[in-house]
């Protein structure tokens, strides 16, 4: 197959994918979670009148009781005081013609309330008080100001966050009705690999690469064992709880073709993704495209035109989608976060095109590349502008992307000079 486009290989994983389900969840654990229908309000809010300051209610006033002696409350409209209302209560009181009763931001004024007047713009003196006018109904809320009963308070596809999770509590709603997580299964595949919990406890299964003192055995002439602790794992089942999906893990793969597809028949009956990383460089101990074929999956393609990450592997079986990624950490982060995020955005109900913008570039890049190339780097905002700074680079993988809040998308040869403008994708 030849080598696709980022966006032609995107558009064929996103084609035909819907959310795998809906699920009610508590309020208390729908935070980052996906409405999966609209929610309407079951009443209004508030549900009955309420003072918005601490003042006094007022009912009606009384031309006779207008002035009184500068001695007692002073000059303006005089009412005497009757009642105290604190918020939770349920006022037995009634105002009359010239009755006002103290009360409390948050309380229902009692039956009679034709205003609130703000505790600073009233006089007292003993059972009376005076007030300079009465305002128009600015401290008086009304019952269903903020919200009617059955309005739409929240469309589909909304993502709760803080401000969404209180406008349904406050609401009285204790659950709402929202997408499944997306159920990413992840394998590490590489003979060389170990967990770094060590064998048997954060990767379950029968795939465990083992512990080196075993393994020592094979190599008696060499202190220190050929094999690395899998860090694509962890730091791509963090990246999938990041971005709204549940990581299940599969173990640690061995290069081993049967092994290999014995595990993905699995973990396809059980995930909606199928994610690994390693084996699909095209060498002959590399099988992801031949495991993936001999679960019966369609191949989509195996390169994309970019670096890092040329060497990719997707396919498909029914609704369900197997990406293989590079085994290297920081092409396979990149994948991820070019293939894997949109997807499991999709499958979670949400909006699945990246965040991406023009910033100014902070440093140069003075090392064009023939294809188009992604470079990790740190945006920030400064002012009326972006600036983006592409990390430094150090040898090897493992470090390439710690710090990185963006990726920078390069065209093929380009060399950008410190000021211009260049693509952002942010990852964050």
């Amino acid at each position: 197959m030849p080598p696709l486009s980022l966006e032609v290989a995107r558009a064929m994983l996103l084609t035909g994918l819907k959310p795998p389900g809906r699920v009610k969840v508590k309020l208390e654990e729908a935070a980052g979670r996906v409405l999966a229908v609209a929610v309407t309000a079951p009443g209004p809010f508030p549900p009955f009148p309420r003072s918005l300051v601490d003042g006094y209610a007022v009912g009606p006033p009384v031309p006779a009781f207008a002035t009184l002696p500068a001695e007692s409350a002073g000059s303006g409209a005089i009412y005497r005081l009757v009642g105290t209302v604190p918020a939770g209560s349920n006022p037995g009181i009634t105002l009359s013609p010239g009755m006002a009763a103290a009360i409390f931001t948050g309380a229902r004024p009692p039956a009679g309330t034709v205003a609130i007047i703000p505790r600073e713009l009233v006089k007292q003196r003993g059972e009376f008080i005076s007030i300079p006018g009465l305002p128009s109904g600015r401290y008086l809320e009304p019952a269903g100001a903020e919200v009617k009963g059955g309005e739409e308070i929240l469309a589909a596809g909304t993502t709760l966050g803080p401000a969404e999770i209180g406008l349904l509590a406050a609401l009285g709603l204790r659950e709402v009705l929202v997408y499944q997580r997306p159920r990413v299964i992840l394998a590490t595949t590489g003979s060389e690999l170990l967990d770094p919990a060590g064998p048997g406890k954060s990767l379950p299964g029968d795939n465990q690469a083992g512990n080196p003192p075993n393994r020592m055995a094979d190599y008696p002439d060499v202190n220190v064992p050929p094999y690395i602790y899998s860090s694509n794992f962890y730091a791509l089942a963090a990246a999938v709880e990041a971005s709204g999906g549940q990581a299940i893990s599969l173990g640690l793969l061995a290069d081993n073709l049967e092994e290999q597809v014995k595990a993905y028949r699995w973990g396809l009956q059980e995930g909606d993704l199928l994610l690994t990383t390693g084996g699909a460089g095209g060498s002959p101990f590399d099988f992801t495209p031949a495991a993936f074929s001999r679960t019966g999956c369609e191949i989509l393609f195996t390169e994309l035109d970019i670096r890092p990450g040329r060497r990719v592997t997707a396919a498909r079986s029914g609704a369900k989608l197997m990406l293989g990624l590079p085994g290297t950490p920081p092409a396979a982060l990149v994948l991820f976060y070019l293939l894997a995020v949109p997807v499991i955005r999709a499958l979670g109900g949400r909006e699945p095109a990246p965040l991406t913008f023009l910033a100014r570039l902070g440093e140069a890049i003075d090392r064009p590349r023939p294809e188009r190339t992604f470079h990790w780097a740190r945006a920030r905002a400064c002012g009326s502008y972006w600036e983006v700074t592409p990390l430094p680079r150090r040898p090897g993988g493992i470090r390439a992307a710690v710090g990185a809040n963006a990726l920078i998308d390069l065209p093929p040869h380009a060399a950008p000079a410190a000021g211009e403008e260049v693509r952002v994708i942010m990852i964050e």
